[in-house]
């Protein structure tokens, strides 16, 4: 889930420190409230996939972005990751088989945890930007 302030990227240099900080504080708080969200929704088997789930601030001149990121950025933790959230199948008629001699290594149905918190927040999310950057412009002297 991505989380991003689009909107204000253009007047955001505009904006004084304390009304960058009002949007700032939005969006952190809609970011830290969707990993406990994700973590609360992910399916638990050993606690590796609940406890990879973290928040991902990207600070850069005139905007600021964050990210719910549901598993480390190396390929076998976020392949086992999307095979949870998406499921997996193999579709294949032949399969060559691996190690052990087996042909099919079975079916993972989809558990979409990330995708329910992204729909959850969604709409939250957008309430509480919208509200901050009201805040924002009011304090501002824009209204």
């Amino acid at each position: 889930m991505r989380v991003e302030a689009k909107t204000v990227v253009k007047s955001f240099k505009d904006l004084p420190r304390i009304q960058r900080k009002l949007i700032g504080d939005a969006i952190r708080k809609s970011t830290l409230e969707g990993v406990r969200w994700a973590r609360t929704l992910a399916p638990v088997d050993s606690g590796d996939l609940k406890r990879g789930i973290y928040a991902k601030f990207d600070f850069q001149p005139g905007s600021l972005s964050a990210s719910v990121e549901a598993a480390p950025d190396d390929g076998p933790s976020q392949a086992k990751a999307l095979s949870i959230e998406f499921g997996r199948r193999y579709t294949r008629k032949r399969r060559v088989p691996g190690r052990r001699g087996l042909l099919n290594r079975g079916i993972t149905e989809p558990m979409p945890f990330m995708q329910r918190t992204q729909s959850l927040l969604g709409k939250k999310h957008a309430g509480r930007i919208k509200r901050a950057i009201r805040k924002a412009a009011k304090e501002a002297g824009f209204k």
